[in-house]
C-alpha cells in the first residue's frame, strides 16, 4: 500500500512539474478572459455502495385442495390476475351431488326435530292433565307418573333431533367447502408465473397448479456488511438508484438479525416510492443501495465544469493574485452538479470553470463580469473574449 501511494505522488509530483514548466513563457502572455465560480463548502452525507434486488411480498405456488382432474384451466403464463379470480376447476360432479345429499339430510333433520317438539308438547299437555286432577277423585298416581316418563322421553328425543340437525348441518357445510375447493382461485393479485397443471391432468391434494408472483408488492433486499447496519434504524430514508441511474427513495423496514458468516452481511428490506417510478420494476433487477458510512459531513465542492484531466489526474485551475494556479484534487461523490473535493481546494476559492481548457498554469487572468443571464451569459462573454484574442494573435502574425 506505502508502495502505492508513493507511486502515486510521484505521478502527481511528475504531472505537476509538467504543468508548472509551462508557467515561464505563459506569465508572457496577455491576461486570459475566463468564468469562475467560487469553491463551497456544503454538507455531504458520505455512503458506500451496496448490491441490491427488487423481491416481491407475494410469491405462491397455488395447490389444488382436493385429488380430483382439471376439468377447466382458463389462465396462462403471463396472465395477470386479481384476488379471487378463477385459475382452474376441478371435476366437482361429484362433490355438487354430495351438496344435494347433504341438504336433503338437513331437511330430513329439521322435520325429525319438528315431530319431535310436536311429540313433546303433548306429552307435556297429558302431564298438565293429570297434575289438574290431583284434587279430584279421578286423580291416578299411576297415570300422572306414566305422563310424566312420556313427557321426559319426548323432551329427549327434541335433543337427540337437535343434535341431528347440527350434524346434518356440520355435513353440509363441509360439503359446500368441498364444493368451493373444486374451484382453485387466486388468493392475491399477480402475474402467472409459471403452469404446472394441464386440461385433463388429475391433481392431488397440495398438487401445484400455477406459481403466482405479485408484481406490485415489491420491496428491496440488500445484504449490507454488518458493521454498517447500525446506520440503517427501520423508518431511516435510504437513497438508491438503478441501473439507469434512475434514483428511488426508500425507507429501512426492517433488518435482519442473522448474520451470514461467511460474508459477514445482514439482510436489509427496503421499501421503495414506487408511486416516483414511470415503470414498475421487475422482480430481481438489481440496484445500487447508498448506505451511510458516517455522519454528515461539511466538505469541498467545485463545479463540474472547473474539473479537467490532465494525463490521468483531475485538476482544477484556482485564481490566486490574478493568476491561474493548477491544483491536482482528490474527487469524492457528486453532489448535483458539483462534485465533492476531498483534497486540494479549500472553501472560499476562486475556481475557473469557463475557459479552463486554455489555460497554462500561472498565465494571468481576467474573470469575465457576471451577466444578468447568468452563467450561460458568463460562458458567451468568455467565448468571445477567447475568439477576440485569437483575432489578435493572427493579425501579429
Amino acid at each position: 500500500m506505502w508502495i502505492r501511494c508513493v507511486a502515486g505522488t510521484a505521478r502527481c509530483l511528475l504531472v505537476a512539474g509538467a504543468l508548472v514548466w509551462a508557467t515561464s513563457p505563459a506569465s508572457a502572455q496577455q491576461a486570459a478572459v475566463v468564468g469562475t465560480d467560487k469553491v463551497t463548502a456544503e454538507a455531504v452525507d458520505q455512503t458506500a455502495p451496496t448490491i441490491g434486488r427488487f423481491v416481491t411480498l407475494f410469491e405462491a405456488v397455488v395447490p389444488a385442495l382436493l385429488a380430483s382432474h382439471v376439468t377447466e384451466i382458463p389462465v396462462n403464463i403471463g396472465d395477470r390476475l386479481a384476488a379471487g379470480d378463477i385459475i382452474a376447476v376441478l371435476d366437482i360432479d361429484r362433490l355438487r351431488w354430495q351438496v344435494k345429499q347433504a341438504k336433503a339430510s338437513v331437511a330430513q333433520s329439521e322435520a325429525g326435530l319438528a315431530v319431535a317438539r310436536a311429540r313433546a308438547e303433548l306429552a307435556q299437555r297429558r302431564l298438565e292433565r293429570a297434575e289438574g286432577l290431583r284434587e279430584s277423585t279421578a286423580f291416578s298416581q299411576a297415570q300422572r307418573d306414566d305422563a310424566r316418563g312420556e313427557a321426559d322421553i319426548a323432551a329427549a328425543q327434541v335433543q337427540v333431533a337437535l343434535a341431528a340437525l347440527e350434524e346434518a348441518n356440520a355435513r353440509l357445510d363441509t360439503a359446500e367447502d368441498d364444493f368451493a375447493r373444486g374451484t382453485v382461485v387466486a388468493p392475491f393479485d399477480g402475474v402467472v408465473e409459471e403452469r404446472h397443471a394441464d386440461l385433463g391432468e388429475a391433481v392431488q391434494p397440495g398438487g401445484p397448479v400455477v406459481t403466482l408472483v405479485s408484481e406490485k408488492a415489491l420491496e428491496i433486499e440488500a445484504d449490507v456488511p454488518s458493521q454498517r447496519v447500525a446506520a440503517l434504524n427501520p423508518g431511516a430514508s435510504i437513497e438508491v438508484t438503478r441501473a439507469s441511474g434512475e434514483a428511488i427513495g426508500t425507507t429501512v423496514r426492517a433488518v435482519g438479525t442473522v448474520e451470514n458468516p461467511r460474508t459477514r452481511t445482514r439482510r436489509v428490506r427496503l421499501v421503495p416510492e414506487l408511486a416516483e417510478l414511470q415503470h414498475i420494476p421487475p422482480i430481481g433487477e438489481g440496484v445500487t443501495v447508498h448506505v451511510p458510512i458516517s455522519d454528515t459531513a461539511v466538505l469541498p465542492t467545485v463545479h463540474k465544469d472547473a474539473i479537467l484531466q490532465r494525463r490521468g489526474i483531475s485538476v482544477v485551475y484556482v485564481v490566486v493574485d490574478g493568476k491561474a494556479e493548477v491544483r491536482p484534487v482528490q474527487l469524492g461523490d457528486a453532489v448535483g452538479d458539483r462534485f465533492v473535493v476531498l483534497s486540494g481546494v479549500q472553501p472560499g476559492e476562486v475556481a475557473v470553470v469557463r475557459g479552463n481548457e486554455r489555460l497554462l498554469p500561472g498565465q494571468a487572468v481576467a474573470v469575465a463580469p457576471p451577466a444578468e443571464g447568468g452563467q450561460g451569459d458568463q460562458s458567451d462573454a468568455v467565448a468571445e473574449a477567447a475568439a477576440t484574442s485569437d483575432d489578435a494573435k493572427e493579425s501579429a502574425q
